[in-house]
């Protein structure tokens, strides 16, 4: 049993019952209300940073407003301590177990089951994303399922604090990468469809017993959520239902349903979902929050930019002038092209020089990759495949092992850092150690005489004739 002073005191530490990326769980007891609760205490390595002790607090303040019954609430937090204590947050104490702790591989759920599991998860992110609040962080471990089957969402609030925290290893993603939205681990904002992708994974992991996208190393996959196909389900899985799962894991967020609410209508009927077109708000991918369309709002069916409109809204908010602007802004860009083209026709055709050269330089974010360095390094078969995999192409070299050193072990590559796409890279490797051979006897035999000679012995050259003793 475990006692914090100062900002901890009223908490009383009784039992570790989980462990995480960002810290430990604490079942406790609040000793001035007198119930149990949840205490979750981050890394110390956090709190180092005063980035992440700010931003901790902003979000904690914003996850203690939410009020679902799927939503574990918060009751307290603290961000900084004059006795050096971890940041920590004071939860609801939820009698059951991680979603990740009933999982079993290779082994999927019914459908049926596992939809009421994600309905009510999507009901939870729906009341969250009205808010203005993304989890970013939506995976097993953090769904909670009580022994009569309701689910409470957890940790709502730190996933962006620690989104302030500067890696602190190459290679390292800062997330779950297995549940990572494209757009997260491009760099990108997590926005409310950043959520109903990570759910989207989670639920294709219920039904198929496996997760879509899972490689040898965290990087190697959130490069799968960005490049790789969605695999397809199991062929018992209805086919209206894998449809809103594909959705979901669509590489566009545009593509995806806008929010928790539009993924958990979708889930109550699938067969009306599959049939349904890709409606999403701008407002909604830019991550502003979008209230679910009622009776007066106008759905355009899909295209390129896709949009709802309010019309009571546009009136209010000035969409008549905006519109107008747009025709404004064409109108002008036309008469420029128009002028731009009468000024190239006045000019004289201008006389073609054979010392002139016109270099072409492709857009770098189009057409060329980076490979750090810090790739080439371990054996032979994975650099190649992490080569291979930035759109470059890997040539072996192998090179003379001097005895020492271990087989298919990396060398070097050559060239790295940013590449067009294409570009052939070798990669030096050591070969096999050579394998050692026989010494020859220093000693020669020699075949004994037996009778001493007594004339003399001439000794003869091949190049020469014979002597005559």
């Amino acid at each position: 049993m475990t006692r914090y002073a100062d900002d901890l005191e009223r908490y009383e530490l009784l039992e570790r019952i989980a462990t995480g990326g960002m810290g430990e769980v604490w079942r406790a007891t609040d000793t001035v209300l007198h119930r149990p609760v949840a205490v979750k205490l981050l890394k110390a390595e956090l709190a180092d940073d005063p980035e992440f002790r700010k931003r901790f607090e902003t979000e904690a303040r914003h996850a203690a407003s939410l009020h679902h019954p799927g939503i574990a609430a918060v009751f307290d937090f603290g961000s900084t301590s004059t006795q050096g204590h971890p940041p920590y947050l004071v939860m609801e104490l939820v009698e059951g177990q991680p979603l990740s702790a009933l999982l079993r591989k290779g082994k999927g759920m019914p459908p049926e089951p596992a939809v009421a599991l994600a309905v009510q998860v999507a009901d939870a992110l729906a009341a969250a994303h009205a808010s203005g609040i993304v989890h970013r962080d939506i995976k097993p471990a953090n769904l909670l399922v009580t022994p009569d089957r309701r689910v409470k969402v957890t940790d709502f609030g730190i996933a962006r604090a620690g989104d302030a925290v500067a890696l602190t290893r190459t290679g390292q993603v800062m997330g779950t990468p297995q549940y990572l939205s494209p757009e997260q681990a491009e760099g990108g904002t997590a926005t409310a469809a950043s959520d109903v992708y990570s759910l989207g994974v989670v639920l294709f992991e219920c039904l198929a017993g496996e997760r879509p996208f899972d490689a040898d190393s965290p990087v190697a996959t959130a490069l799968a959520h960005i490049r790789q196909p969605v695999p397809d389900l199991p062929r018992s899985i209805p086919a209206d239902l894998a449809a809103v799962v594909h959705r979901c894991l669509a590489k566009d967020p545009r593509e995806r349903y806008r929010d928790g609410a539009a993924l958990a209508a979708a889930l109550r009927n699938p067969s009306g979902a599959a049939a349904a077109p890709a409606t999403v708000p701008v407002a909604s991918a830019l991550g502003v929050p979008v209230a679910p369309p009622g009776p007066e709002t106008a759905v355009l069916p899909a295209t390129s930019v896709q949009r709802v409109v309010d019309p009571a809204d546009d009136e209010r908010s000035g969409g008549g002038l905006a519109w107008l602007l747009a025709l404004l802004l064409g109108a002008l860009i036309v008469l420029v092209v128009w002028l731009l083209w009468r000024a190239a026709d006045d000019k004289p055709a201008p006389t073609p020089s054979t010392s002139q050269t016109v270099t072409v330089t492709p857009t770098p974010s189009e057409t060329t990759v980076t490979l750090p360095a810090s790739v080439c390094e371990g054996d032979i078969s994975d650099v190649v495949d992490s080569v291979n995999r930035r759109d470059l192409v890997a040539d072996r070299e192998q090179v003379d092992n001097p005895g020492d050193e271990v087989e298919g072990q990396v060398i070097d590559c050559s060239p790295t850092g940013p590449l067009p796409t294409g570009t052939s890279v070798t990669v030096r490797y050591w070969g096999p150690a050579p394998t050692p051979t026989e010494t020859p006897s220093d000693t020669a035999s020699a075949t004994p005489t037996d009778t001493p000679s007594t004339s003399p012995t001439v000794t003869t050259s091949p190049l020469l004739p014979e002597a005559t003793p």
